[in-house]
Parts: C-alpha cells; structure tokens; sequence
C-alpha cells in the first residue's frame, strides 16, 4: 500500500469549471491521457493497492461537497465505487492514514473517521443492506472496499432553523417573508 505522488496521477478538467452539471475529469497518468473518465474535479489522493489504483475526488462545489471514491484494476475499468455527502453537507478531506495491510483512515464530513477497508477479490454483498449515512454506492451485488463511518449532523443552524426560532413579529405590523420576499401586512 503506497500513497502515488501527484507527477504520476493528475486529474484534466473536461468543459467549463462553470457549467451547471456535474464537474468531469480525464484521469492523466505519468503525464498521458489515459481516456478514463470520471465524475469529480480535484484529486485528493490516490493509493497504490496491489495490482489495483484507489483514487478519492472532490468536486469542488461550496456548501454541498462529495467525496467520490474510485477502485480501478490495472487496466483502469473501475471495479468498484462510492460517494459520501449529502444535501447542505460541508467537507473537507483531511488525516488520511494507511493503515496496511488493507485500510485506509481519512477524515471527510459529520466529524467522522471513516475507515475503507480493501478486498483482496470481490465479496457477496447484498445492495438492500444500507451502507452508513451519507454514503451511497452503485446497485451491485458484489464490492471490492467496505466503507464504515457514523457520521454526525452538521452542527451549525441552518439559516432556516434561526428564522424559525425567532420571535414572532407584533400585530399591526409589516413583516417581510424571506421565502419569497413579498410583503404581507397585517391588520
């Protein structure tokens, strides 16, 4: 298990940075394209496994950031994945830590350790049985890692929690909604 250097994998951008979809990126290893392409924008890290190559991507959109977790074989077919974040959820992906033989550690989102233990080949699994909170994976019936975390809310009140938590304003009064900035008046 080895971490792989940035001059030996690099992610190219594929259409504007601005669009409105979601952000894709060409994989480029040792400096060539390599015609895999993936959905996120900035490569956070990349782990050497065996004969197999564990990438983790952002993409690099405020207030709602995914993880992105790709397993690819020496051909580069991706042979397994998964996605953490949610709705609203900021992360941040820090601490990462090998742990061989075959774990991963690393720090995301919902102040949670999550630990990504590699299979040496795939393992039965069945789809129906949830992954942890916030994490989501394509339908299949055999996985490669195993994701586990518990992941805690976002601590901060939303925006929408504080308005709902202030004090209500006195009869004979004009008030403005912030839902839809139309002014109500009250007689």
């Amino acid at each position: 298990m080895k971490l792989v250097q940035t001059s030996e994998i690099s992610l190219r951008l594929i259409g504007s940075p601005f669009s409105e979809g979601m952000p894709q990126c060409e994989l480029i290893l040792n400096r060539h394209p390599s015609g895999q392409v993936i959905d996120g924008a900035v490569l956070e890290a990349a782990i050497r496994w065996r004969d197999l190559l564990l990438v983790f991507v952002t993409d690099d959109i405020m207030h709602e950031e995914t993880l992105r977790i790709y397993l690819f074989d020496a051909d580069l077919h991706i042979v397994d994945s998964a996605q953490l974040g949610w709705m609203y959820a900021t992360g941040v992906f820090s601490l990462l830590e090998l742990c061989p033989p075959s774990t991963v550690r690393f720090l995301f989102f919902g102040d949670t350790d999550w630990i990504l233990e590699l299979f040496s080949e795939e393992v039965f699994a069945i789809p129906l049985i949830k992954d942890p909170r916030g994490v989501s994976r394509p339908f299949r019936f055999h996985r490669r890692f195993q994701i586990s975390g518990n992941p805690k809310p976002e601590s901060p009140k939303s925006s929408r929690q504080e308005l709902t938590n202030a004090p209500m304003a006195p009869p004979n009064q004009t008030h403005v909604h912030l839902g839809n900035n139309k002014e109500n008046h009250t007689e």
